[in-house]
């Protein structure tokens, strides 16, 4: 079942749920072998094994993050609040997704008010001079008044790793040419643009200047077609595309030749197309549901 295993492919991860402690290259293995030799439709297997993963995942997130973090309490401290901020805003958009086409993407409030905390300083960063370097996760959620502050300064960011790009419960205009231009000096891997509906119908061709991308998430928006540029996202290993009215993909995609998860669930793509992208890309698990 899709819902379980969406949380399972952040691809990041170190040491908590197992004893023995494991490197960012064995954690991998252990999730792609939990995903393996997972039964899905068996909800209590599914369940548990989305547990594991979803720590894995937070371990293999800090593991990333803790050879360029210094080396003192309070640097630890800020990593490990990011990457279980990170974490519960992704469970928080599986759930959503698993809802179908009047799901919401909506963070819960106690998590809202996290990310006013985290990004408050967007609106004074005077009060940090480092803050513009050191940042490496961004948030532009549409639907907060103050969100034209954060859009102004987004050229002064210089390490963003992570871009979400993201909407309150009924969509927003968006000016996604003008959001990535102002982000193409960013070192993107992961790139989220969701919970928009109707006020998203196209990506700008702007999205493949991110060749590094691993990650590319574009859940609950009116995307019928993914641009030619995304051709160039070569090194992509995850794409989410539900809850979009679009009918093929296989011309792009059939590029990403390092793709281990395709998210199509509630699209237009047909049977015959999902068969097609099996046989171009055998090692990539693709959930419809």
């Amino acid at each position: 079942m899709k819902y379980y295993l969406l949380c399972g492919i952040l691809l990041f991860a170190i040491t908590n749920a197992f004893p023995q402690k494991m490197d960012a290259s064995q954690i991998r293995q252990k999730m792609a072998e939990i995903r393996r030799t997972t039964n899905w439709d068996n909800a209590a297997e599914a369940k548990k094994a989305n547990d594991e993963i979803r720590e894995l995942s937070k371990q293999l997130m800090m593991s990333g993050k803790k050879n360029n973090s210094p080396n003192d309490e309070h640097a630890q401290e800020q990593l490990e609040k990011g990457v279980e901020y990170k974490s519960n805003l992704f469970k928080q958009m599986w759930d959503a997704a698993k809802k179908g086409e009047n799901a919401d993407v909506l963070l819960a409030e106690p998590l809202r008010k996290q990310i006013v905390e985290e990004y408050k300083e967007d609106e004074s960063p005077a009060n940090n001079p480092e803050f513009f370097n050191k940042m490496t996760m961004l948030c532009i959620d549409m639907s907060q008044p103050a969100v034209q502050k954060t859009i102004e300064q987004m050229d002064k960011f210089k390490s963003i790793k992570t871009l979400i790009i993201m909407s309150g419960k009924s969509g927003a205009p968006v000016d996604l040419t003008d959001l990535l231009n102002r982000a193409l000096h960013y070192p993107l891997k992961e790139l989220y643009i969701i919970n928009f509906k109707f006020f998203v119908t196209s990506i700008p061709k702007q999205v493949g200047v991110f060749k590094n991308l691993e990650l590319l998430s574009l859940i609950n928006n009116q995307i019928k077609i993914l641009p030619a540029e995304a051709k160039k996202l070569t090194k992509l290993k995850t794409l989410y595309f539900d809850i979009n009215p679009v009918t093929t993909i296989l011309p792009v995609i059939r590029n990403f030749h390092q793709l281990e998860n395709l998210g199509i669930a509630k699209t237009n793509i047909s049977r015959d197309e999902i068969d097609k992208i099996k046989k171009q890309l055998p090692h990539c698990k693709i959930e419809v549901q």
